[in-house]
């Protein structure tokens, strides 16, 4: 049986006014503006399906019923599988799940010196073992980038590692229709062809647009998942105050358009092809340059995204647990459990990012773990809270009376799990503490990672659907590699 994750969605920061202010302006651009395809594949589906276009100027203009028919078309609930049944996630009715990593860091910092260093397949297979052990996170993207394989084909070597070491659901990028077409069917290997993969989609597509209002031509690969049927998440990633307007309104009108496209898009090609709806609500920091992935901004911008997918009934991808700290402190905590907290109450049905430090350069494993532990507070600070005869006590408290002591009552010892108990996180009095080598969060994290990777066990995949995968790589290493 699918997991249900935490029930989210209690915060609305915007009215029903609102959210029609954007979804209107946002049909406006997409039906007067338009999106430049940088593919004429992408144009030629566009075209088919009624959309307006102009091949010479590569633009195409989407009109709003076009819009309205594929939402009609689109599934309001969305099964994500894992390698197991019990690692099933689904996606609808405000649950909220999180998940390691996001797109490939190119550093890493390691967990036993304390540096930064080039990432490589190594971290890639190590960060994924974590990924699978940690109880809170449901699915798998990478936390780091091959760097020791050649980059036409790394994004491929990065997937293999992680089909061989979680049994949970991944996500992860392809490069254009050739390379999703890999993808699919490297994943397919694992479940026994693609029929299986469709009925059990252990892949999702991440998938991006060039805000402002550029559909790439590496989204041919948006098309070969929505012929298989399997998901797309379709996540513009705009620069507030250079590729998209600086408010969060503006922004959210213009990433809302090409989050539709992308959605127009998978309908046009194969109608209920599961969809993922979304965009990073990043910030800059104008001193810096920047990309922010621990500013308010974030998390505020991912709660108005969820009303909006609300609005579609539509599944959303969106992001919490980065930060912009360059290490597991109380920078990382605080931007980390912000944003994680934010997609949850917001209703995000799934935040990537955990474990991301640097503003999303580098992967870091400590922080992983440091994630895991807090998804248990924002567990417990949305949990329906119980008000009954038996929550309430009154008998109980007319038994004990004033002065007296409820600690042996059984009362006590039948709900003693309602109270958090950290696994990581040190609540010792200062003697105990110190007794114990006056561990910090980051130590404890630190002894955590060495302990998953000295002990948890993935079930290998049969050495037939390994060499299936070898195959694979090898044939995307000939064809791609020039």
């Amino acid at each position: 049986m699918a997991k249900q994750g935490i029930r989210g969605g209690t915060l609305r920061l915007l009215t029903n006014s609102d959210v029609n202010s954007i979804h209107s302006a946002s049909l406006e651009i997409l039906e007067q503006v338009g999106l430049h395809v940088q593919s004429q594949r992408i144009m030629d589906v566009f075209k088919s399906g009624g959309a307006e276009v102009d091949a010479a100027r590569s633009r195409v203009k989407i009109p709003e019923h076009l819009v309205k028919d594929s939402l009609k078309k689109a599934p309001h609930r969305i099964t994500l599988a894992g390698r197991t049944e019990e690692n099933d996630l689904f996606l609808g009715a405000n649950n909220v799940f999180y998940g390691l990593g996001g797109t490939p860091n190119p550093y890493t910092l390691d967990f036993e010196t304390g540096e930064y260093r080039v990432a490589t397949s190594e971290d890639v297979r190590r960060n994924t073992i974590v990924g699978d052990a940690l109880p809170n996170m449901s699915f798998i993207m990478s936390l780091a980038v091959a760097s020791d394989v050649p980059p036409q084909v790394a994004w491929l070597h990065e997937a293999s590692i992680m089909l061989r070491n979680t049994v949970k659901p991944i996500i992860y990028s392809a490069s254009g229709a050739q390379g999703a077409k890999y993808l699919l069917a490297m994943a397919a290997a694992v479940l026994g062809g693609y029929e299986n993969l469709a009925r059990r989609p252990l892949i999702t597509l991440f998938s991006e647009s060039i805000t402002p209002l550029v559909m790439p031509a590496i989204n041919e690969g948006v098309i070969e998942f929505a012929k298989a049927k399997l998901p797309v998440a379709y996540v513009p990633g705009p620069m507030p105050g250079a590729s998209a307007p600086i408010t969060l309104a503006g922004e959210h009108v213009v990433c809302n358009a090409e989050s539709l496209a992308g959605m127009v898009l998978t309908q046009l090609t194969n109608p209920g092809a599961p969809f993922l709806y979304g965009f990073n609500t990043s910030v800059i920091d104008m001193r810096t340059g920047a990309v922010c992935y621990g500013a308010p901004e974030w998390g505020l911008g991912w709660a108005m995204t969820a009303q909006l997918a609300e609005y579609y009934s539509l599944p959303t991808f969106g992001s919490g647990g980065g930060t912009d700290s360059k290490s597991p402190d109380a920078q990382a905590g605080v931007e980390a459990f912000m944003n994680a907290y934010y997609n949850a109450v917001g209703g995000v049905s799934l935040v990537h990012n955990c474990g991301t430090v640097a503003h999303g350069s580098a992967g870091s494993l400590e922080m992983a773990v440091i994630c895991d532990e807090f998804i248990n507070y924002i567990r417990r600070l949305l949990d329906k809270i119980e008000i009954n005869d038996e929550s309430m006590a009154l008998d109980l408290i007319r038994k004990v009376g004033p002065g007296g002591s409820y600690l042996a009552e059984k009362h006590t010892r039948a709900h003693i799990n309602e109270i958090l108990h950290p696994k990581l996180f040190n609540r010792q009095a200062i003697p105990a503490w110190t007794a114990k080598g006056k561990l910090t969060a980051r130590d404890s994290a630190r002894e955590k990672v060495r302990a998953i990777l000295r002990e948890h066990k993935v079930s290998p995949l049969a050495k037939e659907i390994c060499d299936q995968i070898d195959q694979v790589l090898k044939s995307a290493s000939a064809t791609m590699i020039t």
